[in-house]
């Protein structure tokens, strides 16, 4: 599943590539020399980068004392502005996610993620150009690497911890823009309960069988 969904992200990619149009505009004055011009935010076809960095944390009955930790994440967007207002906005890249936790020697202290992710959001301008606007979507994330630790243990341990590869996220944020660069902040919650068995019998503390979903708050450089 994982290489259709990069598959469809990059031939959008492709496509995307061959119809924008330039992202900055030349003019020429008397002495021939160039002025580089940032487009306007309303332009209907915009191809880009999203760098973050945030919050990230494992919520639900399963996990015992979690304190979260740093969340890092980079994507290249698509955004296509349909009405003054109205935009759609789709985008794919990875995360480095998980959870820190305070519990007792020998019993795990941190999960660290690794993520393919694929939001897709719709984008209504607050004002009438575009320059503060309120974001809703929903986002597929599958994971693609995984590792837990034990609060004595400099190293992951030997087992992978027992989660489910898919998950989806509802996703509600702002963005608002600079004459340079613009900035979005979001929150998203996994809608799915990806436990899958953590660790089992060798889980300390005692595993449950009850739920585990993704928290995330990012804050991203958008260019």
């Amino acid at each position: 599943m994982s290489k259709f969904f990069i598959f469809i992200f990059f031939l959008s990619f492709s496509l995307a590539c061959y119809a924008q149009e330039p992202d900055t505009t030349v003019i020429d004055n008397d002495d021939d020399e160039g002025i580089i011009v940032k487009p306007d935010n309303s332009a209907p076809l915009k191809l880009g980068l999203k760098l973050g960095v945030g919050y990230a944390s494992m919520l639900g009955g399963e996990l015992q004392n979690p304190t979260g930790c740093f969340d890092l994440n980079g994507t290249a967007y698509l955004r296509y502005r349909f009405k003054p207002r109205w935009a759609y906005q789709t985008e794919a890249g990875v995360s480095f996610r998980g959870s820190n936790f305070s519990n007792g020697p020998s019993e795990y202290s941190t999960i660290k993620l690794y993520y393919l992710d694929v939001p897709v959001m719709i984008v209504y301008g607050l004002n009438k150009t575009a320059t503060s606007n309120l974001i809703l979507g929903a986002q597929f994330s599958y994971l693609l690497n995984s590792s837990i630790y034990t609060s004595n243990g400099a190293f992951p341990e030997p087992t992978a911890p027992g989660l489910k590869k898919n998950d989806i996220l509802a996703i509600i944020g702002t963005q608002f823009y600079t004459p340079f660069v613009g900035f979005q902040i979001t929150a998203k919650y996994g809608l799915l309960d990806i436990n899958d068995g953590l660790l089992g019998a060798n889980t300390k503390p005692a595993y449950k069988g009850k739920d585990i979903h993704n928290f995330t708050i990012e804050i991203a450089l958008i260019f």
